[in-house]
């Protein structure tokens, strides 16, 4: 894929989320909610923390001087910060329950899966020690993808 192609997926993305917060106002967070966007702002903090937000893209294509990051909550998700975003959009969407938010935050997963699987191309051929990484964390989700 070109860069065109990594600038629609980030606008897609961008636009699936801020529609989803914006129409969570009121943000009246139910107990799940709360629960879901609070686990999604520490998983965000400590993926920043860990990786250092001047080696972070938006786009699906590492930094050419980027370093593979392994640790923190590296170690068991590959993409926490995408898990964050799933967890925290969920969050919202649960507190103000609507299917068109459903169908919204589904086209989020399926362009996040499709940024991942094209990161994870690159990131391949930009570090050969990633597919060795691949096999002992998950993708997304703990235990499960």
């Amino acid at each position: 894929m070109d860069k065109s192609a990594a600038y629609l997926l980030v606008v897609l993305q961008f636009s699936a989320i801020s529609w989803l917060i914006i129409s969570a106002y009121p943000f009246n967070l139910n107990l799940i909610a709360f629960a879901f966007c609070s686990i999604s702002i520490i998983l965000v903090a400590w993926s920043l923390w860990v990786m250092r937000v001047s080696k972070i893209s938006i786009l699906p294509m590492p930094h050419i001087d980027a370093e593979l990051v392994t640790n923190g909550p590296y170690w068991l998700l590959r993409h926490p910060m995408y898990t964050a975003v799933l967890l925290f959009t969920a969050g919202l969407s649960i507190a103000h329950f609507d299917w068109y938010k459903v169908v919204i935050w589904f086209i989020l997963l399926i362009v996040l899966i499709v940024k991942l699987h094209w990161e994870e191309s690159m990131l391949l051929k930009q570090f050969p020690q990633y597919q060795t990484y691949r096999l002992k964390s998950y993708k997304l989700v703990p235990f499960l993808y």
